[in-house]
């Protein structure tokens, strides 16, 4: 039997020329991306753990692009991070970028607003997001917090809010996360996938 982790790669591979073929003859790309995404969710939550990211810095170019790409009025997007300090987290940039755009989607899909927060605590730091309708748990979440040996909490009360507590890592080995342009180029960016239908992509 082949371990998912070698099916992963040939899964996406297909999947980008499915794509691909859909570009060339002039058709979109509604009806991979939904694919591509669960491909990726699955992917996230299969990674161990072992490398790490800056937080703030991962956030700023993901929420960056977002004010660049996002179908929506200004506004829609709040964010507040620390300045002048670091936040290195046992997670990978890619894990919190699509744990973030996991909860932005009903958002949009709602219409409403959301509030991106970064706390720094002494030897953690809290990554909080309110906003949209209720919204359950969000599994990408639940894999920050246990990747990273974490907490999460979900409130879906009236306006849902989620909150992950990571522990600070100075010493982690830091992956880089791409530039917000380099997220803005690549038509299977994670905000294009997460946010098929609300962005206007590079298609």
């Amino acid at each position: 039997m082949v371990p998912p982790s070698a099916r992963f790669p040939t899964r996406r591979a297909a999947l980008a020329e499915e794509a691909a073929r859909r570009a060339l003859a002039g058709l979109g790309p509604e009806l991979v991306l939904p694919q591509l995404r669960a491909q990726t969710v699955q992917e996230l939550l299969a990674q161990p753990g072992g490398a790490g990211c800056e937080l703030c810095g991962t956030l700023q170019t993901l929420t960056g692009a977002l004010t660049q790409c996002v179908r929506r009025r200004p506004g829609w997007l709040y964010v507040m991070f620390p300045s002048g300090i670091t936040c290195p987290v046992p997670a990978r940039p890619a894990l919190v970028q699509a744990a973030v755009l996991e909860a932005l989607r009903p958002v949009l899909a709602c219409g409403g607003q959301a509030v991106l927060e970064v706390k720094p605590r002494s030897r953690a730091v809290l990554l909080c997001l309110r906003g949209g309708a209720p919204a359950g748990v969000l599994p990408l979440w639940q894999a920050l917090a246990r990747q990273s040996g974490g907490a999460v909490v979900f409130d879906s009360g009236a306006q849902f809010a989620a909150a992950a507590f990571l522990p600070l890592c100075p010493g982690c080995r830091i992956q880089k996360s791409p530039s917000t342009q380099e997220l803005l180029e690549d038509r299977f960016s994670l905000p294009y996938l997460f946010l098929s239908g609300y962005c206007a992509g590079p298609w």
